[in-house]
């Protein structure tokens, strides 16, 4: 899912319009915008460090070329996407981006997936629809067979029910969390615009 930078390297990603580019290194690493002016060579502006973690810079509204320079000698992983996230951070270090929540029937977006961990608390039960394939494709990098993992924790009185979305995803094993326990699924991308979330546990 994610593109890798070696140590030592730079390299030059152009994101669309309206979309960011997640970055991660278990060290420091400088990323920089081109900007250019008529008549003039092209000019890096920095837009920050990302240090032992993961930061999204974004989204630009008319697209953006971004600049990664990995010359403070570590690997560095990058991904784009309306709410990119870099998946491999899960297994490179312990990072996890604060939970997302979802506490009423609505769409159980690309974003709170990718985050990892979805929170519910609400006395009310939840019906969760998955976001189409369409959005899920454009939410990050994905290649077919791309998967990612992540679970919902239930700590309210009533069922979080994961369903399918109205076009190109689709649930395979039970949906339901049960009050007071978690559920943990696994998203894959199957073939372009098409997703399919399995139960694992």
């Amino acid at each position: 899912m994610s593109s890798l930078l070696l140590t030592q390297g730079t390299v030059t990603v152009s994101v669309p319009a309206n979309e960011s580019i997640a970055v991660f290194c278990q060290g420091s690493c400088v990323v920089s915008r081109l900007v250019g002016f008529p008549n003039y060579p092209a000019q890096q502006t920095v837009l920050g460090t990302v240090n032992n973690g993961q930061t999204v810079f974004g989204p630009y509204t008319s697209g953006a070329d971004i600049v990664i320079d990995a010359s403070g000698g570590v690997q560095v992983l990058y991904e784009v996407g309306v709410s990119p996230q870099v998946q491999q951070q899960r297994l490179l270090a312990p990072v996890q981006v604060a939970p997302g929540t979802l506490n009423a029937t609505g769409t159980l977006t690309a974003a709170l997936c990718l985050g990892g961990i979805v929170t519910s608390s609400t006395a009310a039960g939840v019906v969760a629809t998955l976001d189409t394939g369409a959005v899920m494709e454009l939410a990050s990098q994905f290649a077919v067979n791309d998967s990612f993992d992540w679970a919902v924790i239930n700590t309210g009185p009533n069922t979080f029910t994961v369903t399918a979305a109205a076009s190109g995803h689709t649930v395979v094993g039970a949906g339901a969390v049960a009050t007071g326990t978690s559920g943990q699924f696994r998203t894959r991308k199957s073939a372009t615009d098409t997703f399919v979330t399995y139960r694992l546990g």
